[in-house]
């Protein structure tokens, strides 16, 4: 799941975790790098680096560095003294904190043990794991990790977890990506720099594109509709915030209009566009959750099967 932030990654991302669980699979959403959210749209408390279970079939996570660095050396190759004495220490934490890549390859080496290893070694199986992945830029790093780490030209431990990302991800079987998008003029251009860098990555295109606060199932483009006159009718005083209010749904009407055509002809066959509106029409109760739940139903029509 990539794209701009605030453009309702980590929504989406609880959205297919619920359709894929209504499906009758086992789903888990990884968050990573942004503080907990979508637990706590659940009534939980915020999950970490263990997953909890949201509700039947759904579960979430958020990821952890420092947490993933003591299962691999503890955990995975048995070597408690040499993490507690060295790896955990305050200057090789930072060390490998600020090192390029190393973050993101353990990051994906977690996903790649939850979806290869973690079933014969603990007992733990998902069908379906979906990333809210970090920002624009940081996001796509993620796809675009193997071919970094190929210039280093690395031995050992590390070529072993380059190599079976690098399967991972060129596999159309098992890796795709999502990508959320605004009708805004800075998200769009965001966007359609995103799509060919991850194309590039993967080796194909994304999956498909979800233009999320979608108004055009509720504004019309008439420049005097009939609700709006009745509102000014009702309550002249407000007329010019009323008027105000249409011109900038209008102005979103044409740059969500703007945006189908530039993904329309994008050099991406087959990628499917979906609008949704559910984020402009919450609920005051229990808001968050009834949003993608919604939204859930709308992806379970539009994915395939």
């Amino acid at each position: 799941m990539a794209g701009k932030g605030g453009a309702g990654r980590s929504s989406v991302a609880a959205a297919l975790g619920i359709c894929f669980a209504a499906r009758g699979d086992n789903a888990l959403v990884v968050e990573w790098t942004h503080p907990e959210a979508i637990a706590p749209w659940f009534g939980k408390p915020p999950a970490g680096h263990q997953a909890i279970e949201l509700v039947p079939r759904l579960w979430a996570m958020n990821y952890s560095l420092d947490e993933t660095l003591r299962e691999y050396f503890v955990g995975h190759l048995g070597m408690r003294l040499l993490h507690d004495r060295v790896i955990a220490s305050r200057h090789v934490r930072r060390l490998i904190h600020a090192a390029p890549g190393i973050a993101e390859l353990l990051f994906c080496g977690r996903l790649f043990w939850l979806a290869e290893l973690a079933r014969d070694e603990v007992g733990i199986h998902y069908d379906r794991i979906v990333i809210d992945a970090p920002a624009t830029g940081h996001g796509a790093a993620l796809f675009e990790l193997p071919s970094t780490l190929a210039a280093f030209d690395l031995g050992g431990l590390l070529r072993l977890e380059s190599t079976r990302l690098a399967r991972m991800l060129a596999d159309p079987e098992r890796t795709g990506a999502v990508v959320v998008a605004l009708p805004e003029e800075l998200a769009i251009e965001e966007t359609l720099e995103l799509l060919p860098r991850l194309e590039r990555a993967l080796g194909r295109a994304p999956l498909g594109v979800i233009v999320n606060h979608s108004v055009d199932r509720f504004v019309s483009g008439e420049e005097s509709p009939a609700w709006l006159a009745r509102l000014e009718a009702s309550r002249p005083a407000s007329s010019p915030a009323l008027r105000g209010v249409h011109v900038e749904l209008l102005g979103r009407k044409a740059r969500e209009r703007d945006l189908h055509h530039a993904l329309a002809g994008a050099e991406a066959p087959g990628l499917g566009v979906l609008s949704m509106d559910e984020a402009l029409l919450a609920p005051e109760a229990d808001g968050a959750r009834r949003i993608v739940e919604r939204m859930a139903r709308d992806l379970d029509g539009w994915l395939p099967r």
